[in-house]
Order: structure tokens, then sequence, then C-alpha cells
């Protein structure tokens, strides 16, 4: 056979083979893109599985503690009429008809609130849902209904505590207000219209630190984008663990209803309250009796002082510590016991973190004439009155 014939036999081969190989490998790829869609199919279905889970196990772990507040007052209706005989101005005798009054307890307010010591019955809730009441009813998870009462209250937070006397109570885990984080997921319960009754909603921490909104003198608020609604007011707020971070307690919005706007007291801050008034019945709270605005720029430049640094003292109250330490409205704060008093640390928080009867030192400013003499003041603090820096609902 010649050499040109075997080279032919060769190619011929070769190319036979080549076709055979890819004919078999495509055959063995041909299942790959499929193969690799569905295992990532089936993965993104197992991570939403375990995500709807980690909501189903939250939800199940807070409901028990959760409870329906309904506040009472007594009312006066008339249940009808009678005739009393009496004389008129001209001494004849007339028969009158004079209503009969009967006494009632009406439901004022709806609202919720969480055990949280399932021992000793005591529940969390929000000041705003029981302030009006003078008796209440808490509805369980089981469907029994009891009568509660107040154990203290605290309107500068919107914080109160009621109990309960009853068995076979759960209460909730209270968690880290401190560690919860911008982004992650909440779950709001509770009541929302007095109707719904174990309703659970779900969003995340939209933000933290909000302050300044007014709604109580002490804020330091939990933002949620979770559903809260009337009636949910006094809920929890909790974390994916099923752990209470936060009480829910208000709603931004211009229609009344919500917006994608809420509020919630942080856990950290409620527990502490709770504590005391489950104590005192009140929060025992250092009081100076100033008023205090910031400083003027020009003022401020002319006293040499930074910008944010110091605070002016508006008003003094006759009757507080500030006064009997001779403080005196114009007067510059510049430090309280040798720590700087700057806008950020307002004088107005600091100082009712402390104890009644504790001894403050504040460097001063004091104005005379036309000028500003260094000064330092010693004040022994006293307890704040229970509706100091309130706004009554005449002034809101």
């Amino acid at each position: 056979m010649s050499e040109r014939a075997s080279l032919h036999r060769t190619v011929f081969l070769s190319i036979v083979i080549g076709v055979v190989v890819g004919v078999v490998v495509a055959k063995a790829m041909d299942g790959w893109p499929a193969a690799r869609a569905a295992g990532e199919e089936t993965q993104g279905k197992r991570q939403f599985t375990e995500q709807a889970e980690t909501f189903r196990q939250a939800a199940k772990q807070i409901a028990p503690s959760v409870v329906a507040i309904t506040s009472l007052k007594k009312v006066q209706k008339i249940e009808g009429y009678t005739f009393e005989k009496r004389r008129d101005l001209l001494g004849f005798p007339r028969y009158y008809r004079l209503p009969k009054y009967a006494e009632s307890q009406e439901p004022i307010g709806v609202g919720s609130g969480f055990i949280f010591d399932e021992k000793n019955g005591y529940i969390l809730t929000n000041n705003h849902v029981v302030a009006e009441g003078e008796e209440f009813i808490v509805k369980l998870h089981d469907k029994r209904e009891l009568s509660a009462k107040v154990v203290g209250t605290d309107p500068q937070t919107d914080v109160a505590v009621l109990k309960i006397e009853a068995q076979n109570l759960t209460g909730a885990s209270l968690g880290d207000s401190d560690a919860v984080a911008v982004g992650d997921w909440v779950l709001a319960a509770g009541n929302p219209f007095g109707l719904l009754e174990q309703t659970i909603t779900a969003g995340i921490i939209s933000a933290k630190g909000r302050r300044n909104l007014h709604l109580n003198n002490y804020e330091d608020f939990l933002q949620t984008d979770a559903a809260i609604n009337q009636g949910n007011s006094g809920g929890p707020l909790v974390n994916l663990n099923g752990e209470v971070v936060g009480i829910n307690t208000a709603i931004f919005s211009k229609t009344g209803g919500y917006q994608g706007i809420g509020f919630a007291i942080p856990i950290n801050q409620a527990k502490n309250i709770a504590s005391k008034l489950v104590k005192d019945g009140y929060v025992p709270r250092g009081w100076l009796g100033i008023e205090l605005q910031g400083i003027a720029a020009d003022k401020a430049k002319r006293l040499g002082l930074e910008e944010g640094v110091g605070l002016e003292v508006k008003g003094v109250h006759t009757k507080g510590p500030a006064y009997e330490a001779g403080l005196w409205p114009g007067d510059i704060l510049l430090t309280l016991n040798d720590k700087e008093i700057r806008i950020g640390n307002d004088l107005n928080t600091l100082i009712p973190d402390m104890e009644p009867g504790a001894k403050v030192t504040l460097k001063i400013l004091h104005p005379d004439q036309r000028k500003y003499v260094p000064m330092t003041k010693e004040v022994t603090l006293g307890v704040q009155p229970k509706d100091w820096g309130i706004k009554k609902d005449e002034d809101r």
C-alpha cells in the first residue's frame, strides 16, 4: 500500500474517532446545565423554607406571652326617668320629670402588652395604654380574661407595668436592644384596633437612636417598618430568636394608619424602668429644676466657646435645687462633675439618670453686668416631679 493511501486511511480514522468522542462527550455534558440549574433552584427553595421556618418559630415563641389590654372607666348613663313632686318658686306643688342614672364600666381604649415575669404575673405595656383607665381587663393567649392592677407608670418614658394573678403563664424572653443592628429582621406582635388578636407583622430595623420626636421626655427609639397600628401600642417587637428587643409605642402617619414608620422603646431602657416601677411604683430621678437651651452662635463666639459646648439656663424652678444653689437664668453651664456639657449629651438626660440626693459640681459662667464670671456651684439633686416637663393635652 502506497504512502499516500496509508496517510488517507490514518486521517479518516482520526476523523471518525474525533466524531465518536465528540458525540460521547456531548451526550455526557447534555444534562450539566439543567442539573446545575435544578440544584440552584433546590438550594433557593431550601433557603426560603429555612427563613420561613425561622419566622414561624419566632412567632410561635412570642405568641403565648402577648396579651390584649382593655381600659375601663366608670360612666353614668340615663336608664330611665322618674317623677318627683316638688314645689315651684311660688310654692305650688308640681311634678318634675327627672332622669335616673346608672353607673357602669365602659371600655375607653385598647392596647397590647406582654408578660415579662410569669412567676409574679408582671406585664409590660405603654403608659398611654392605661393612663386614662380605672380598671383593666387582660386577655391572654389561651383566651382567659383577667382583672389587672397597675403596679406603676412612667409618663416620662411611656412605660407601665401591670400585674395579674394567674397560673400557667408564659413569659417572654427579653433580648439585648443594644445588639440590634439596622437591617435586622424583626416581628411586631399585638392587638391592632382591639379586634385582631395575636397579629404578627414583619419588617426590619430602619434606624436606631431616634430622638427629638416630642413623644416622650426621654427618647431613644428603635425605628421599624413592621406594620404597627392603633391597638398595637405596648406589644413586643422581637428578633428572629423570638426575643423582645422593643415595646411598640407610636407611628408616624399623616392618615392615622400605618405608613411604614413605627417606633419602639428599646427593651434595655424598658427593663431598667420596669425594675424601678416594680420596686417603688415610680421612677425616682435626679432633678436640678432648670430649663436649658443652646447658646446663640454669636454669644458662644464672644465667650470663646467651641460650637456645641455649653448650655444656657433658660429658666429656674423657684422650689428646685438649682435655685437654692444660686443658679439664675442666663448662666452658662460648662461642665458637670468635670465632664464637658454639650448639646449631644444633654444635661436633661444626664441628671435624671442620677440618684436623688447625689451631689454634683457645676462649672458655670455667670453674667455680671457686661462680663461673664467663672464660678463653681455645688448642688444636691432633688427628686424630679412626676409631671416635670410633660406637656398637657392642651399644650400639644
